[in-house]
């Protein structure tokens, strides 16, 4: 890593290093639990440009993430199976049998990057389907993602997977979301998620404010602004953001893209109206260092002391799709990050969604947009 911070390219170039940590982490890497052959190491993109890196670190299964400057970081998830029987953060998950990288190009004109993965059973470590995904990242700073996977359990509705996209914000250790996301000068709130028609002015604003229990410092009350929810869910186009303070990744998607609104829920997690879970923002911190083989530890008052969290306050689902409809298909994203200007992503997800997609060199011409 230390090399990495004098390496140089021309456009955006991938490395492979071997001593990756996230989130200022001090601990040790015994495996088991710990993802074997080498629990550090990892794939790195990273740009000109821009001063953040996407990484796919063996340790975290390679889910990959956008990673500021600071440490914080925004991971997109993967597909994860019906019923949460099978996926990827767990002990089976994390070894490269079940989850490895290949690098299809280094750069400098774009990068692209091939993850495959096992979802696999916590207890078993059954696999029940395999995923492909494949990243394309540009110089313009953006990043196309497609995804697909298939059934290694036909019939079995334990061997599909309906849910792709999971935003996951990621704190390093010793810290909690309201000390990364962007604050409300007026309000004293956390600005936890911004969504965006593409087509239309519709948005809407969910902030959070800090509420501890005993035990639970993460707890909050929640608001939400701007349209009503329906509008967001029905977008033909939709983006959506994690306001940090240093910066703003985002996702996109749309009709034109492989996600139909009529049959995608776009699931924001404050509110169990709109399909969230609810859970606000409940932090868990057993990933991206699996510290242990779960798939859910919430954070206490001493366990992020040690560990890096995550929090998640939206994603999508497909479960108005019927399971055979949803595999062998191609669900196609383009991820980035931002600063304030949230019209500037409005923009350019107009932009891609009608200008071709699908088509990684379609991407590679779109604007570039700028952090703050």
């Amino acid at each position: 890593m230390a090399q990495l911070k004098n390496m140089k390219t021309s456009g955006v170039s991938v490395a492979e290093v071997s001593d990756y940590v996230f989130g200022n982490y001090q601990g040790g890497f015994e495996s088991p639990p710990h993802a074997d052959v080498n629990p550090k190491k990892a794939f790195v993109i990273y740009w000109r440009d821009f001063p953040q890196r996407f990484v796919f670190s063996h340790e975290a299964s390679y889910c990959p993430w956008f990673e500021l400057p600071s440490g914080v970081a925004l991971s997109y998830q993967f597909f994860e199976g019906n019923e949460g029987w099978a996926e990827l953060f767990n002990d089976p998950g994390r070894r490269e049998r079940n989850s490895f990288v290949d690098v299809i190009e280094a750069g400098p004109r774009r990068v692209w990057v091939r993850w495959t993965y096992l979802g696999v059973n916590m207890q078993s470590g059954a696999a029940a389907f395999r995923g492909t995904e494949d990243f394309w990242a540009f110089p313009n700073g953006l990043i196309l993602r497609r995804q697909s996977y298939e059934s290694l359990m036909p019939n079995d509705k334990r061997g599909y997977a309906r849910e792709p996209v999971e935003l996951i914000a990621m704190t390093p250790v010793g810290k909690l979301w309201f000390d990364v996301l962007e604050r409300d000068a007026q309000t004293g709130e956390s600005h936890a998620f911004a969504g965006l028609d593409a087509f239309t002015s519709a948005r809407a604003d969910v902030y959070w404010k800090p509420a501890p229990k005993p035990g639970k410092p993460f707890t909050s009350t929640a608001r939400r602004t701007g349209s009503p929810w329906k509008e967001l869910d029905d977008a033909r186009g939709f983006a959506g953001i994690i306001p940090f303070r240093e910066g703003s990744p985002f996702f996109v998607v749309g009709d034109a893209s492989g996600y139909p609104h009529e049959t995608v829920r776009m699931k924001e997690h404050s509110d169990k109206a709109t399909g969230g879970w609810g859970w606000r923002s409940l932090s868990w911190d057993h990933w991206p260092v699996g510290w242990l083989n779960s798939q859910a530890h919430d954070v206490d008052e001493e366990s992020y002391k040690k560990y890096p969290s995550h929090f998640a306050p939206f994603g999508l689902d497909l479960w108005s799709m019927s399971n055979e409809e949803t595999e062998r298909r191609d669900f196609y994203s383009l991820m980035g990050v931002a600063g304030k200007d949230f019209e500037s992503v409005r923009r350019l997800a107009r932009e891609w969604l009608t200008k071709g997609a699908t088509d990684p060199w379609r991407a590679a011409a779109l604007r570039p947009l700028r952090g703050r």
